[in-house]
This record gives C-alpha cells, sequence and structure tokens, in this order.
C-alpha cells in the first residue's frame, strides 16, 4: 500500500477531523509569520478539474476551500520568521538569508521535472489532491532539509484545496467520505517544477497571498535565471 493509499484508509476508518491551517491557534502560538519553501500552483488554469473537487467539498460548513491565489505545494515550513529567534521552530531574517543561499547552491544542479496532480484525499484536517510521480519531489524535499539543516516533514508531498475547522476529535460525516470516495480516482492535471519560492504567509489573516522573497531556479531553468 503507497503512502497516499495509507493516508485515504485511516481517514476513511478513523472518521475523525481536526481544526487544520495557518490559523490554528495551537500550531501558530501568537506568531505573526511563517516562512516556507514552496511551489506555486497557476490553479486557473487547473481549474476545469478542480472545480468538481470545490464543489463536492463546498455544501460542509466546517471546510474552508482554498481560492486561487492560495493553492500552492508546501515542500518544507523553515520557521516563523522573527527578529530575534528565542524558540524552537523560530527564524531570523539572516538566517533565512542563510538558506536561500545555501539553497541556490543545492539546486544549481537539482534537474527540473514534472508531477502529476490526480485524486481527492483527505488527513483530518484538510482535503488535498495528490502528487503522483512523485520521487524527483521527494529527492526535492531532502535536498532542501539537508542543505537548511530540517528535519524532513512527515506525510507524503500534496496539493491542499480546503481546511477542516473542526474540533480536534470531531466526527467526520458519512457524506463527507462518501464525497471524497467518488474522486479518489481523478485526473486534474501535469504540474511542471522548475524552481522553488520562498515565501512569508501572515498567519493573521484566513487567506493572504504568499509572499515570495526568493524564487530559486533547479537546473534546467537556470541557464536562463535573471540575478536578483
Amino acid at each position: 500500500m503507497d503512502d497516499y493509499a495509507e493516508v485515504w484508509e485511516r481517514f476513511r476508518s478513523e472518521r475523525r477531523l481536526e481544526f487544520g491551517g495557518h490559523t490554528d491557534p495551537a500550531w501558530r502560538e501568537g506568531h505573526a509569520l511563517s516562512a516556507s519553501f514552496m511551489i506555486p500552483v497557476e490553479a486557473p488554469r487547473l481549474r476545469e478539474r478542480l472545480e468538481p473537487l470545490r464543489d463536492v467539498l463546498r455544501p460542509f460548513p466546517f471546510v474552508s476551500l482554498h481560492p486561487d491565489h492560495f493553492i500552492h505545494i508546501t515542500l518544507v515550513l523553515l520557521g516563523f520568521l522573527v527578529e530575534g529567534p528565542g524558540e524552537e521552530g523560530e527564524v531570523s531574517r539572516e538566517r533565512f538569508a542563510e538558506m536561500e543561499e545555501s539553497a541556490r547552491l543545492t539546486l544549481s544542479s537539482f534537474p527540473a521535472f514534472t508531477v502529476r496532480l490526480a485524486n481527492l484525499n483527505a488527513f483530518p484536517g484538510a482535503a488535498f489532491v495528490e502528487v503522483h510521480d512523485a520521487e524527483m519531489l521527494d529527492q526535492l524535499r531532502e535536498e532542501l532539509c539537508r542543505c537548511s539543516g530540517l528535519e524532513k516533514p512527515s506525510g507524503p508531498p500534496h496539493l491542499t484545496l480546503a481546511y477542516f475547522h473542526a474540533p480536534d476529535g470531531a466526527p467526520a460525516p458519512e457524506e463527507l467520505v462518501s464525497a471524497i470516495a467518488r474522486y479518489r480516482v481523478w485526473e486534474v492535471g501535469e504540474l511542471a517544477v522548475d524552481s522553488v519560492a520562498m515565501t512569508v504567509l501572515d498567519l493573521r489573516l484566513d487567506y493572504p497571498e504568499p509572499v515570495t522573497l526568493a524564487e530559486i531556479p533547479l537546473e534546467k531553468a537556470s541557464q536562463h535565471a535573471q540575478p536578483f
């Protein structure tokens, strides 16, 4: 059984929800900014195939659908961006710049590749589209973690479509499980991965525009990259 099948079987059998997303007070603990490596996704280009998935989730009152500008694939969370780090999980702007420099060196020899987006799935806190043919994406995460001195995140890579805003442990309705099951086999489209964005997210807003502080090209694209 692959990772995505295990995630689905767990959700289907346990049928429990959590409060997912960056606005969860228990996760952000008063922090205002979160930094990450991510892959932006042009959602309008995929809208025809994404919209049926959104439509099947929309009727549930605890579902918070991502707007187009918020659709992305998170690779690695870098930490909460602060002026003077004093706690685990906090990162300074100086450290952010060091990670950018290290990532540029590492990714300059990492080849661009393509992944396939397909199939609706769910964690207790979110509904997502699976990222298939993702061996290269997994290696990319490993390289980014290695050069940044961070632990590789658990769980398979995914494109989140919606957060579940429900009390932790709330039961997942049978109607939700059945709705997701109907789209367990569903092609969305292909995505070319030729760069990685270092972004900052304002955690005080429901769906802020991710602010890109650096865009780092992979090997194939680097030949034509302009200096920042």
